[in-house]
């Protein structure tokens, strides 16, 4: 069951996405949903080299300028952060305005700006489950994480500035 945090990022979230231990992260995804033509929710991935918390009520985004999800940002300025982790899921709600529909380090992605409304933690009741928990998190491989890692810290500057 889904409980409140406020509106702000915990100390573990905000860490999280600070960009300061991108080995940690490096082969985790987050889900972006925003809302469709239809009133769908419609989900896209990022990774944690496209997105930076600069405070706790405020993280940073690079998405594909053409992308329908960046469209959908910009059209009805409402974004949730889905994160899945070991024994915990987030749910991170806001709004969202573009700052820039093309950034000088990676010409292809907006940079967006994601005001955080409220974060919500998701984990199983001991009551009502006892032992259930999630096992792991979204995650994906990429081939090419080294020289990623690289072009992430460049790109996770760009974002902060």
């Amino acid at each position: 069951m889904s409980q409140s945090l406020g509106d702000a990022l915990p100390d573990s979230l905000f860490e999280r996405l600070s960009g300061r231990d991108l080995h940690a992260v490096s082969d985790r995804a987050i889900v972006v949903c925003t809302v469709d033509d239809r009133g769908y929710a419609h989900p896209a991935l990022l990774s944690y080299f496209e997105t930076i918390a600069v405070d706790r009520r405020t993280i940073r985004l690079a998405m594909y300028s053409s992308s329908r999800s960046t469209q959908y940002a910009r059209r009805n300025g409402r974004l949730t952060l889905i994160l899945v982790d070991d024994r915990l899921a987030y749910y991170i709600k806001g709004t969202v305005q573009e700052l820039s529909p093309s950034m000088s380090v990676a010409p292809h992605n907006a940079k967006l700006q994601f005001q955080v409304a409220e974060v919500l933690a998701d984990e199983a009741d001991p009551e009502l489950e006892p032992g259930a928990y999630i096992a792991s998190g979204v995650t994906y491989v990429n081939p090419r994480r080294a020289a990623a890692l690289g072009q992430a810290r460049q790109l996770l500057a760009a974002l902060a500035e």
